[in-house]
């Protein structure tokens, strides 16, 4: 059971809590910083030898933090117990996996292998007065939240109570299911994937669900590419702004400017630049405040493009511009010297959106090198293709050889990827 007062005291920190300058938020963080390393020390057997700076703990990937589960979690919790535990908890639909007096819950998966993360009742209460203070235009005036999720439990049911009134949205269901349990609630703030906003927006430009006005709109739980956010803000009349949020923790949101900031006040972000030219990172984050389990230098699986140095908001937190998707989404291709470069998944996206006719495409680089282009409509496949070529040949790649493929068969939660390189 989640406290409410907890939760309360949370987001009137946060929504306290003020770095003026740099110099201040980053004193936050070196304090924060070495409390948890001091803790993880102590606390969690993986670290037990570990030094006293930063430095010297490792860079974990996703596959060696799920490999030293049991020793980066302070209850000594086993990964397939959990993983049992909590598939059978998603399975049943309830989300209501516990052992050892913490919740479990489980990713996407998107990358290959399902993470697992681990939560006390303090840490729901922290994270959910944190959400809302970050994500609430006020915390004095009433608010009907609705999230589209793969999954609730008790991390989301956390927010319900008092002046809030939280709605949680299978995001199995079928589409014209969800808009109808949105109808009927009608949230002043709504969060959902990309996908589901775009449906609900082309709905409301169709006046079949009119009344289904909210007056904040977040992007959650994959990217948002320019052309679904220029849908969504013409259909529902205010924009989509993001929040970023993995299994490894609150990572952003966007300001009142929709420029989407990291969360620099809970997670100490390293960055691993991919490409000099334009400042593109792979992000370590060191979560400041997690207690169950330690992410520390935990690299992830994203492609960040660095955003303007100053924001009109005044915010001392770094800025994104663009949270371009997973690091499997990067081609990587030879070019006209036979040297292997990057392409971007961001670019693959404005040049075959912008071809005539396009409406929707995926994208897969497959494994011998070849790419396979399925498009939407059917009869704007050559179109799409003649793109592709003039964008690989404008930034000086051999082209590969290039196929039409199918319309891949899409479940409504899985996450949509334009552009992915099989592995």
């Amino acid at each position: 059971m989640v406290d409410r007062w907890r939760v309360l005291a949370a987001a009137l920190a946060t929504r306290s809590r003020r770095f003026g300058t740099r110099a201040q938020l980053e004193r936050h963080q070196q304090r924060r910083l070495q409390h948890v390393l001091n803790r993880a020390r102590r606390v969690y057997p993986f670290y037990a030898a570990a030094g006293t700076s930063l430095a010297d703990f490792p860079v974990l990937d996703k596959a060696t933090w799920l490999r030293h589960f049991d020793g980066l979690n302070d209850r000594g919790l086993d990964l397939a117990q959990c993983l049992a535990a909590a598939r059978a908890a998603e399975a049943d639909r309830s989300f209501e996996a516990t052992l050892k007096g913490v919740s479990i819950g489980l990713s996407s998966g998107t990358s290959g292998q399902q993470g697992v993360f681990l939560t006390t009742p303090a840490e729901q209460a922290r994270w959910a007065g944190v959400m809302l203070a970050k994500a609430l235009p006020s915390l004095r005036e009433p608010a009907r939240v609705a999230l589209v999720l793969r999954s609730g439990g008790p991390l989301y049911q956390a927010v319900h109570g008092g002046r809030i009134t939280f709605c949680y949205v299978d995001l199995a269901l079928p589409p014209d299911a969800i808009a109808e349990r949105l109808q009927a609630f009608a949230p002043t703030v709504l969060a959902a994937p990309p996908q589901v906003l775009d449906d609900l927006a082309a709905r409301r430009s169709s006046v079949s669900r009119p009344d289904l006005a909210p007056h904040t709109i977040y992007s959650i739980a994959d990217v948002l590419d320019d052309d679904v956010a220029s849908r969504v803000a013409s259909g529902f009349g205010c924009p989509a702004r993001q929040i970023y949020q993995a299994t490894e923790g609150f990572l952003g949101i966007s300001c009142e400017h929709g420029i989407l900031h990291l969360n620099e006040d809970l997670v100490h972000v390293e960055r691993e630049v991919i490409d000099q030219s334009s400042g593109r990172f792979t992000p370590v984050i060191t979560d400041l405040y997690r207690t169950t389990q330690a992410i520390i230098r935990y690299r992830l699986n994203d492609v960040l493009l660095p955003g303007v140095p100053d924001c009109p908001c005044g915010s001392a937190f770094a800025t994104v511009a663009r949270v371009e998707g997973r690091a499997d989404d990067v081609l990587w291709l030879p070019d006209q010297a036979g040297a292997t470069r990057p392409l971007f998944a961001d670019f693959v996206r404005n040049a075959v959106l912008a071809a005539p006719g396009v409406h929707d495409f995926r994208l897969v680089q497959r494994l011998d090198g070849s790419l396979g282009l399925a498009v939407r409509p059917s009869n704007a496949q050559a179109s799409a293709h003649r793109a592709l070529q003039r964008l690989l040949r404008s930034r000086g790649f051999a082209e590969p050889a290039i196929s039409g493929r199918p319309w891949p068969v899409e479940s409504s939660i899985d996450k949509r990827r334009r552009v992915r390189r099989e592995r």
